[in-house]
């Protein structure tokens, strides 16, 4: 299971050495805000990278109206 935790700056190294002082805590990581870490999106980058998926032609028009109805 993984949870996200909004820290103040200036207590993320003693929120990280208490996180790594719990037993069952077994990774503590910090993401950057800029960060993807949803792994769906992240298969669906790299899919798109390596060429096997093909990005879906859509016109301007066509986009408007997907978000308007």
């Amino acid at each position: 299971m993984k949870y996200i935790l909004e820290i103040e700056e200036d207590k993320v190294s003693v929120a990280e050495e208490l996180f790594k002082s719990i037993p069952y805590v077994r990774k503590v990581v910090a993401i950057q805000p800029n960060e993807i870490v949803n792994q769906s999106i992240c298969n669906s980058i790299e899919q798109y990278e390596n060429g096997k998926v093909k990005p879906t032609p859509l016109s301007l028009v066509d986009l408007k109206q997907m978000l308007h109805v």
